[in-house]
């Protein structure tokens, strides 16, 4: 029943959104021109729907989101656990991160061009720096977190050290490191977004630059529609699998509910 009540809240305040995004140029109270009607700017993107040229720049984006944030993910988790067990390691490695941390991916562009000049590459690089600090980060407090009982028992029921990993880490770090990998696929869209709008002749920060130039902002409006849309399709995955995999928490909070 509140998961109804909760859509048709949903549902209500995006109608009375959409409402107010007609209306508003259609009155005169806002220039069309800086903000044309929804039904103008759902026109322009069914229209290049149907010309293929939506689709061919999605692609393109989603393709470079999917290369340079699966390279951050296959990088930042392995050493983010080593980082997280060793605190000596960590230690070292905190200088490098603290100055790190505080670049923009905006502000590698121009290293990524003159590394790899234009193309997927720069792109891609600028993805994976973009996002692997903050996964990095991100997964060392995750692991960090972890309760040291729980890896002191095991230890002391003979399990390993690559055991207690894999059987108690792991699975305790998971709820965190899951919530971590869905907020780090909507920077991962913020730096491609940054990236497309300078190192690239494809993609749909290149479209939107381009109607900027022209001075179509419907067809900017659609791009970011796109976006969004691309950016909620793929979050919802991860939510299933997050469900599937913490699947074994609903019967410990039912656990822990019934005991209290």
């Amino acid at each position: 029943m509140r998961l109804r009540l909760a859509r048709w809240r949903e549902g209500v305040l995006l109608a009375g959104l959409l409402v107010c995004w007609e209306s508003l140029p259609r009155l005169g109270w806002v220039d069309p021109i800086l903000l044309p009607p929804f039904s103008r700017v759902a026109g322009r993107l069914i229209s290049l729907a149907l010309s293929g040229d939506l689709v061919q720049h999605a692609v393109a984006s989603l393709g470079r989101v999917l290369a340079g944030y699966g390279l951050a993910l296959a990088a930042a988790l392995p050493l983010g656990f080593f980082l997280g067990l060793s605190e000596p390691a960590e230690q070292y490695a905190r200088l490098a991160v603290q100055l790190l941390r505080p670049l923009s991916p905006p502000a590698w562009i121009p290293l990524a061009i003159l590394w790899f000049g234009i193309g997927n590459a720069p792109a891609i690089f600028i993805i994976f720096v973009g996002t692997f600090l903050t996964l990095l980060t991100g997964t060392i407090a995750a692991v960090r977190g972890v309760d040291r009982r729980l890896v002191q028992a095991a230890r002391t029921l003979g399990c390993s050290r690559r055991g207690t990993v894999v059987r108690v880490v792991l699975p305790a770090a998971l709820p965190e490191l899951l919530t971590l990998i869905r907020l780090g696929l909507g920077l991962a869209w913020m730096c491609v977004m940054a990236a497309e709008m300078v190192a690239v002749s494809r993609g749909l920060g290149f479209l939107m630059l381009e109607a900027r130039n022209l001075f179509r902002t419907d067809t900017v409006l659609a791009g970011m529609l796109t976006v969004g849309s691309l950016g909620l399709l793929l979050d919802g995955l991860l939510r299933l699998v997050q469900g599937r995999l913490l699947r074994w928490q609903v019967g410990r909070k039912a656990y822990e509910m019934s005991r209290d």
